[in-house]
């Protein structure tokens, strides 16, 4: 059904891309108020008095103010619809997918851009852009895999695949994929759908997502003054929750979810004990090990599979019956119940077409009757958006960081349906980074743009500040002593004989060296290489491990356990440091 056009919204003739809303100097509006409060208060600022002390707040509360007539007056923090319409330089066409898990959604939307000269796929998961651009390549289309941890490129390529935080909104594509955009309400990720659907410049656009994110897809599409039809997807095999739960050994077939790594590892080693071939599957796992047990477990060689909610997305897998050995899970912040949407994008992945007719779900912890319920339960329709934060707000250098994110966090919106992304990690990171001198000089440890960047780590904010702060203080030295060829680098890679969470470690915490290298601008073709050259080290070293037998392979959790690469394999207990 076609959705109504709606003619867009002119831009001010005040827009700039520098994102200044009026024709006021905003960044000389700022300097000019907190150099009136430094005049007035005098010049004992570091002073240890009682007056500094004041002076010091009267400051702070300077700054604060200046950070709030900053996003007062951008126009990207007051209008984002009209701000990203500089990115779409075409009348848009959006096909939206519409059904639950394992009702080919993302299949149909995939076979379309491959109708097209150019495309771009945006996947939720690193893991997933990684298995569709893969899939794109082995059926002959040349296509670049792009994430925030690596970069894997093709002469010549027209297709693209990445992650939604990836997307370049400067490059025109015939045809985008913007998959499980029901994400759009996320706390901490949901800007980066927003942004897409808003400003991907692209004739024509594929959005697949839950039923409960149609209402507010359309309506930001609607904002933008495009058009809109609805495909819906149903599921090709029936799904039931059977009557009792599982009482005795596992069938060829059955998937058993936790939500620990730990107790993945362990149920996978106790099923083999009774003799039974299993693989395992979790977020810490890299993707080359993750894709050789799927591989296994398709294959019929490992006859069970035991992983966590990382299969809820992307890895279509051969899942006759998916079994929760859990109905709660830690979600970085606390232990909760499942909500109804997770339990049906988990649930979903029984009963895959074209291998079973039919997909069941039962439990290991009499709960079948709970999960039936939120099966069949309606899920409430999702009611807004996260819009992220832009970029060009953050740059200007007379008020820190961390209270110009602050202000933004806590700025009105024009719209009601629209809610800002959580800032709580890069505030954390700035707040750590500028009391060590960051952000206050010219220098590349020391300049805002710096400072800028590193905030926006694909970090954790828990476990990954001692991380940070050593990237951050290796930009001090003449050679990084974190990256290939430094000491630090030489003396943690260059050994053998890790156990399995050392080496999950060393991929995560690779991972996070590269994206910093990349965003920092110190990545070049030798570091690039060696970084390559690691990570294939390291994630054959994995799949060595995990493909064979899993009892060795389980450690005590008060020295090995972590969260994974999607937050979903327990708590920090442990900090690497250097």
């Amino acid at each position: 059904m076609p959705f109504s056009r709606i003619r867009r919204c002119p831009l001010p003739v005040w827009h700039r891309r520098d994102g200044d809303a009026t024709g006021i100097d905003a960044p000389k509006m700022v300097s000019n108020r907190i150099a009136e409060e430094r005049k007035r208060k005098g010049r004992s600022m570091g002073k240890p008095t009682k007056k500094g002390s004041r002076n010091r707040k009267a400051l702070q509360k300077a700054q604060q103010a200046a950070a709030r007539d900053l996003v007062a007056v951008s126009h990207a923090a007051s209008d984002p619809i009209n701000h990203y319409a500089q990115f779409r330089h075409r009348q848009r066409r959006f096909i939206l997918h519409v059904g639950p898990t394992n009702s080919g959604k993302t299949h149909d939307a995939l076979q379309t851009l491959k109708d097209y000269d150019s495309g771009i796929y945006l996947a939720p998961l690193r893991l997933l852009a990684l298995e569709v651009g893969e899939r794109l390549r082995s059926s002959g289309f040349a296509c670049d895999i792009i994430t925030g941890e690596e970069r894997s490129l093709e002469q010549g390529a027209r297709y693209s695949s990445r992650t939604v935080e990836m997307v370049d909104l400067e490059h025109p594509y015939a045809c985008a994929v913007i998959d499980e955009a029901q994400m759009v309400a996320d706390d901490r990720r949901g800007g980066a759908w927003t942004r897409a659907i808003l400003g991907i410049d692209a004739a024509e656009v594929h959005v697949c997502m839950a039923p409960e994110a149609l209402d507010i897809v359309m309506t930001l599409i609607a904002l933008c003054g495009d058009e809109a039809s609805v495909i819906r997807h149903e599921r090709m095999t029936p799904l039931s929750v059977e009557r009792n739960p599982l009482d005795g050994d596992c069938e060829p077939g059955d998937a058993l979810i936790a939500f620990d790594r730990r107790e993945v590892l362990s149920k996978a080693a106790s099923i083999e004990e009774r003799g039974i071939p299993t693989a395992v599957i979790y977020g810490a796992l890299p993707w080359p090990a993750r894709r050789a047990e799927a591989e296994r477990f398709a294959s019929g060689e490992a006859k069970v599979l035991v992983a966590t909610d990382a299969v809820g997305m992307g890895l279509n897998l051969p899942i006759r019956r998916v079994v929760f050995t859990a109905v709660s899970k830690y979600d970085g912040r606390r232990n909760r119940p499942l909500t109804a949407s997770e339990v049906r994008q988990i649930a979903g992945r029984a009963g895959r077409l074209g291998m079973f007719d039919h997909g069941y779900v039962t439990s290991t912890c009499d709960e079948n009757d709970w999960l039936r319920e939120k099966l069949e339960a309606v899920v409430p329709p999702i009611t807004s958006a996260r819009l992220p934060f832009p970029r060009e707000l953050g740059e200007d250098a007379e008020v820190p960081l961390s209270i110009v994110l602050k202000a933004w966090s806590k700025s009105p919106l024009r719209f009601d349906m629209m809610r800002r992304v959580n800032l709580r990690g890069p505030i954390t990171i700035a707040s750590m980074l500028e009391r060590r001198g960051a952000g206050t000089g010219q220098g590349i440890a020391s300049s805002r743009r710096t400072l800028l960047k590193m905030a926006f780590l694909p970090v954790d904010e828990n476990r990954d500040l001692d991380e940070v702060n050593g990237l951050y203080q290796g930009l001090k030295r003449k050679r990084h002593p974190m990256l290939p060829g430094g000491e630090i680098w030489e003396r943690q890679y260059d050994r053998e004989n890790h156990d399995l969470a050392q080496l999950e470690r060393m991929v995560r915490t690779l991972s996070i060296r590269f994206a910093f290298a990349r965003t920092i601008g110190l990545l070049n073709e030798t570091l690039e290489a060696r970084f390559a050259e690691e990570r294939i080290r390291l994630e054959r070293q994995v799949i060595a491990k995990v493909t064979g037998p899993k009892a060795p392979l389980i450690e005590d959790r008060l020295t090995t356990d972590f969260l994974d690469s999607e937050g979903n394999d327990g708590s920090v207990t442990g900090v690497w440091r250097f």
